[in-house]
């Protein structure tokens, strides 16, 4: 699959698609009851972060596969890949274990839209990202970057919301773990916490992605040298 452009592109299309079904789903565009509001919380953000990635890697690789054929790797863009398949993990890891616990027993829990941009979305963009991407790309400052998307998205609910400039579903916050009229000063505690948490999976996704890296190389200068001794 790694190696086939054909899967890639496919499995890219379809994946592009169930996102941008779920964006619009939430959205309330399919349902023609359109709510822009929806567009300021991190979830749909996130998920719009995504469909951009496979569309330029839809791109990538329907291109690659026109000029050199279907037997090739699909690998484009792999830092920011990296730093977006982070910030939808984000989305995943938080919904599921903080927020998901609060809608128990409701109807949306389960709904399309709900699944399809806590859930398949993300598991789709970490599968694409694991599956196609190459090892050995990121860099040594690649862990600090990562955090600028979900920081901007802080600073961005917490200047909208003291400002008054938009009224969220639950008040001026998007999230209890940024509301600072419910939370107050605790919620530089739950920023610390994320932090600690988010930079961690940063470090150990380079740590991985230098460790495959090394064992990649290896194995192509392995097979170099067996080429050049027969």
């Amino acid at each position: 699959m790694k190696n086939n452009r054909i899967l890639a592109l496919g499995y890219r299309c379809a994946a592009f698609i169930l996102c941008l079904l779920g964006i619009l789903d939430t959205a309330g565009v399919l349902r023609g009851a359109p709510s822009w509001t929806i567009l300021l919380y991190y979830t749909t953000q996130s998920n719009i972060l995504v469909l951009a990635m496979l569309g330029a890697l839809i791109v990538r690789t329907a291109a690659a596969l026109k000029r050199g054929g279907a037997a090739g790797g699909s690998s484009f863009f792999e830092r920011l890949s990296a730093i977006v398949t982070l910030s939808i993990f984000v989305t995943f890891m938080l919904y599921w274990t903080m927020l998901a616990p609060l809608m128990a027993g409701t109807p949306f829990l389960f709904s399309f839209a709900n699944l399809q941009v806590h859930g398949v979305t993300p598991l789709l963009m970490i599968f694409d990202y694991f599956v196609f991407s190459e090892r050995g790309k990121m860099k040594k400052q690649d862990p600090w970057l990562f955090a600028i998307v979900p920081y901007a998205y802080a600073v961005q609910s917490t200047i909208l919301g003291f400002s008054g400039a938009v009224t969220y579903y639950g008040g001026r916050f998007p999230y209890f773990f940024l509301d600072f009229d419910a939370s107050g000063a605790f919620v530089f505690v739950y920023l610390a916490v994320f932090t600690l948490f988010f930079l961690g999976l940063a470090f150990l996704l380079r740590w991985y992605d230098r460790r495959k890296g090394r064992r990649s190389g290896a194995r192509s200068d392995a097979r170099e040298t067996a080429g050049r001794d027969t």
